[in-house]
């Protein structure tokens, strides 16, 4: 029979915990001695360190005599001694020039790693004496030395923990089992460059800043020195806190020995035979560890001044004609060259010039010399002097408004020739002859003239402009003469009868308000032409127009095609509405009879203007007896009915429906005597 043992009491089981030793750094003394490239050197040493929770996995296991179950939640500490060193040329700490420090992340000693274990759960050992119980509730450290490297592939770092004893009988607990326990972990890392923001700043201003990303590697850091920073002031290169996120794959691992106190000669303690060792994987994580540590700064000395004057090159000054812009050029090259003031002197008592590409105008001809002087920011300077030959040119002419330009036929426009001379001593010499193109011109007139086309077409006139010496200018242009835009109204009625007679009227003038006589417009109702009618002196076209259309919506238009002198246009539809025409039937037949002897009746159907209507059933009752007859063409309809009835006073009626769209029905009644008196 197998026993069982359970210890579950703290004086059964030992819990340890892992101590992480940090070693510190002292930077002094530490900064690498510069290379031979630069003449100066300082550091900034940092601490980094990071923390962060590396995950937690339940594992399962049965192995030998050993099973059980534990979960491990693991937690990362990482500390680095770093330093970042500056290498620098101190003669470019001066205005104008490229510093371009060189950036390296170094570490004076390997970083430490721990990663600490929360382990619980329960384990069972089967034992010649039974099995053997053991709860686990322990914090076990496995550290170990893992460089923060910044670069490159992925590396490996091996941290292991003590011995941890789980049940520890002591060496004089003669045939007791013990257990011994140790965490292991080892980590892959994936590099991540050490981040920092740069500031380059001097008690006046900041040069600029710049994000580092540093890797394994020397890394030169761009750097521009102002020319406009002062010199003396003291220039500081500060670094700003850095950071480094490296990626963690975590394989944790449990090293497990168990065995029995064996029993020695008393009084010795007993000595350790082990029964049972095992290594098992129980957890695989991955993990970013943020790594974070203080920045610090590095002073670079007192910024010189400038001490290379600027050169000037070769002045472009080219060979031109007086009155128009000559574009000269130069370029300086230095330091500080850039953002350079320019003063060009062109040798005719002008104004100067500031810029490194000025234009300059020459009021008369001539040979010039003149000199350019070049001024860079930091107050040095240099000088060239230059040539130039100018030439005698004829009047510049522009003519308002600018061609091609639109004019209506027979309105006036006037045209301005606005002539410049490049010489200023012939500006009032000049003269303007005008061509209009159609056969009128004036020699000798002025420069503003006005003039107006009779008909529609495109005309070339122009203007020459000559001066005193003879230098003309012939300026042609071109003007469109249009035709009139127009504008056409429907102005007559909106409704009518059926087969009545409307007066459809329009009014037409041109954009000027003026009417278009004799012009012939077209109407239509429902987008058919009903007749043309002419414009009078008014503008106005009238036409008579039967109404053909049934009753109901319709709409009404007009339209005019145009001529060489106007445009067409068109009024929008203007609803018409047809109502049918009313009617009226008037009895004209007898209003007594006898009995079973032919009555003759008969009645006169006309529209309202007194037309007979023609074709349509009148339809007659007397008592309950009808007859029907149809119009002829005076509008009579006319019928006899036998009446069959008992003698009496009988209502009459005569009746006509109407005709849908066209005309109204109508009624008329009597009294009809049938053989009384």
């Amino acid at each position: 029979m197998s026993h069982r043992r359970t210890l579950l009491t703290p004086t059964g089981r030992r819990r340890l915990t892992g101590v992480l030793a940090v070693t510190g750094l002292a930077f002094a003394g530490l900064v690498a001695a510069p290379s031979s490239a630069f003449a100066d050197s300082g550091a900034v040493g940092t601490a980094l360190s990071g923390s962060g929770t590396i995950g937690s996995q339940t594992y399962s296991f049965t192995s030998g005599a050993l099973s059980g179950s534990a979960t491990f939640a693991a937690d990362a500490d990482w500390n680095q001694s770093a330093v970042v060193a500056v290498d620098w040329d101190p003669d470019k700490v001066r205005q104008g020039r490229n510093l371009d420090p060189t950036v390296h992340y170094t570490r004076p000693v390997s970083g430490t790693l721990s990663i600490k274990y929360s382990v619980n759960g329960h384990l069972d050992l089967d034992t010649s004496i039974g099995t053997l119980g053991m709860g686990l509730g322990e914090s076990i450290t496995a550290s170990g030395p893992c460089a923060l490297q910044a670069s490159g592939a992925a590396y490996a770092c091996h941290l292991e923990s003590a011995n941890v004893g789980v049940f520890d009988p002591s060496d004089f607990g003669y045939g007791l089992p013990y257990l011994d326990m140790k965490m292991i972990s080892d980590v892959t890392v994936t590099p991540d460059a050490l981040h920092s923001l740069r500031t380059a700043k001097t008690p006046s201003q900041v040069l600029g800043t710049s994000n580092l990303s540093l890797g394994e590697d020397p890394q030169v850091d761009p750097l521009l020195v102002g020319c406009k920073i002062p010199g003396g002031d003291g220039l500081s290169y500060q670094l700003g806190d850095f950071s480094s996120t490296p990626g963690l794959h975590v394989v944790s691992k449990v090293g497990i020995e168990a065995g029995f106190i064996v029993p020695v000669a008393p009084p010795f303690p007993g000595y350790r035979l082990a029964v049972y060792t095992d290594t098992v994987t129980v957890a695989t994580s991955n993990a970013n560890l943020d790594m974070s540590g203080a920045g610090g700064s590095v002073d670079m000395g007192a910024i010189k001044a400038n001490n290379i004057a600027p050169t000037l090159g070769a002045v472009s000054a080219p060979d031109g004609v007086e009155g128009t812009p000559i574009q000269f050029s130069t370029s300086a090259t230095g330091p500080c060259a850039s953002g350079a003031t320019y003063s060009w002197d062109f040798g005719d008592g002008s104004g100067a010039g500031h810029t490194a590409t000025p234009q300059h105008k020459y009021a008369d001809d001539g040979t010039y010399t003149g000199q350019v002087v070049v001024t860079d920011s930091t107050g040095l300077t240099d000088t060239r002097d230059f040539t130039v030959h100018v030439a005698n040119a004829a009047p510049v002419v522009t003519v308002v408004p600018g061609a091609p330009v639109t004019v209506p036929w027979g309105k006036p426009l006037t045209l301005k020739a606005q002539a410049v001379d490049p010489g200023a001593a012939d500006q009032s010499t000049l003269t303007y002859d005008w061509d209009f193109a159609d056969g009128d011109s004036i020699d000798n007139g002025g420069p503003s003239e006005t003039h107006s086309w009779a008909s529609v077409g495109d005309r070339l006139p122009s203007v020459n402009v000559c001066d005193k010496d003879g230098a003309c200018t012939l300026k042609t242009f071109t003007v469109h003469v249009r035709s009139h835009a127009t504008t056409l109204a429907y102005t007559g009625p909106q409704a009518a009868d059926f087969s009545s007679t409307s007066t459809l009227t329009a009014s037409l003038e041109d954009e000027f308000g003026a009417p278009i006589n004799n012009a012939p417009v077209v109407f239509k109702v429902d987008g058919a032409t009903v007749g043309t009618a002419t414009t009078n002196a008014s503008g106005h076209a009238s036409l008579a127009y039967v109404v053909t259309k049934t009753a109901g919506s319709h709409t009404v238009s007009a339209s005019y095609a145009g001529s060489g002198l106007y445009d067409a246009n068109t009024s929008a539809d203007t609803p018409f509405a047809v109502s049918a025409m009313a009617s009226h039937i008037t009895y004209t037949g007898g209003l007594k009879g006898a009995p079973n002897k032919a009555t003759a009746v008969s009645a006169t159907v006309v529209d309202a203007l007194g037309r007979p209507l023609a074709g349509y059933p009148v339809t007659f009752t007397i008592g309950s007896q009808t007859a029907t007859a149809t119009t002829n063409t005076a509008g009579v309809a006319a019928t006899q009915i036998v009446l069959t009835q008992k003698p009496a006073f009988y209502p009459l009626t005569a009746s006509w429906a109407g005709d849908p769209g066209k005309y109204l029905g109508d009624t008329t009644t009597a009294q009809f005597s049938l053989n009384k008196k």
